[in-house]
């Protein structure tokens, strides 16, 4: 074959592997569409109305649409139990997130040195929280720390906590919180760190220990900083999700009966839901959310542009 023939028969492989690449293409596009209408249906639909809803009037519940102007803006705003609210869920933020990072990013790495039997226990026993509704797991946490039916409650009444009001206060009730966020939301978490740290390349990690590099090091020095990119993204999910804190003051709320400390107000979901429930007033309740996604948006651009954990090369 002569070298004309040999490139003209190159060009015409090359223009037939590019159509089959852009009919792959074509075709993988097509995927994402039942993802998109989930999307709007679910998230950017309830989005918009929820900014309708914060120019409208609600007369028992029927809207009067943009009929509000600015006026549940300033009566949100105006009512101090909404600073109040983002007050008790600021400060459970901080700690749930802090809580939440180091004890996840900290379990997956110790999985990730375990190669045993023991190790294999101990992941199935970790990533089991992440399979079960996270309602449900907060239930579990209140039934266990009940000394009235957990299984562990002789150990409570023999330090003398002889039901959960004698050591669920609201000076402890953030710390509390925490802990059941912890419990609710940990293995979810841990399962994404632990298949992170297992995708880091062996050839790094086989290079890593030629050096001398101990488990430890590998772990925390060469692994660790692999995976940043989804540590960071675990902030952002983090400071959303915490924001929107109900399940974890309304089951201790409503473990504790006649004597919880936790108001109605506790946070702004729960604020919100009282503007909804009580008043008839989705007006207000939509301007609540739309604080919440204001701080959410403005976390995660902060994120995004000041870690560069999410630049791409073009090289």
């Amino acid at each position: 074959m002569s070298v004309v023939n040999r490139l003209a028969a190159h060009d015409s492989y090359r223009l037939t592997a590019r159509k089959k690449r852009r009919t792959i293409g074509d075709w993988s596009l097509l995927l994402i569409v039942p993802y998109l209408i989930a999307v709007f249906i679910f998230h950017l639909g309830p989005a918009l109305v929820a900014v309708i809803f914060s120019f409208s009037k609600f007369t028992f519940g029927r809207p009067e649409l943009f009929a509000a102007g600015l006026d549940n803006f300033v009566k949100v705003f105006s009512d101090p139990v909404f600073f109040r609210s983002y007050g008790n869920v600021i400060q459970f933020s901080i700690l749930a997130t802090a809580v939440g990072f180091v004890g996840s990013l900290g379990i997956a790495l110790l999985l990730a040195l375990t190669r045993d039997q023991f190790g294999s226990v101990a992941r199935s026993l970790l990533f089991l929280p992440g399979a079960i509704n996270p309602t449900v797991v907060g239930l579990i946490f209140i039934f266990m720390l009940d000394p009235a039916v957990s299984p562990f409650g002789f150990l409570f009444r023999a330090v003398g906590w002889n039901a959960t009001t004698d050591f669920v206060s609201a000076s402890n009730a953030v710390v509390i919180m925490t802990a059941l966020r912890f419990f609710m939301s940990s293995g979810a978490w841990i399962a994404i760190f632990y298949s992170a740290l297992e995708g880091v390349s062996q050839e790094l990690i086989d290079s890593a220990k030629i050096d001398g590099c101990s488990p430890w090091q590998l772990a925390w020095l060469v692994r660790r900083p692999m995976i940043m990119g989804f540590v960071w993204f675990m902030i952002i999910q983090l400071v959303a999700y915490n924001l929107q804190i109900f399940a974890e003051p309304y089951v201790i709320s409503t473990a504790l009966g006649g004597a919880s400390f936790i108001d109605r107000y506790w946070s702004p979901n729960m604020l919100g839901s009282f503007y909804t429930l009580q008043r008839g007033d989705l007006g207000m309740s939509a301007v609540v959310s739309l604080s919440q996604t204001v701080i959410s948006i403005t976390a995660s651009i902060f994120v995004v542009t000041r870690t560069g954990a999410f630049v791409t090369s073009t090289d």
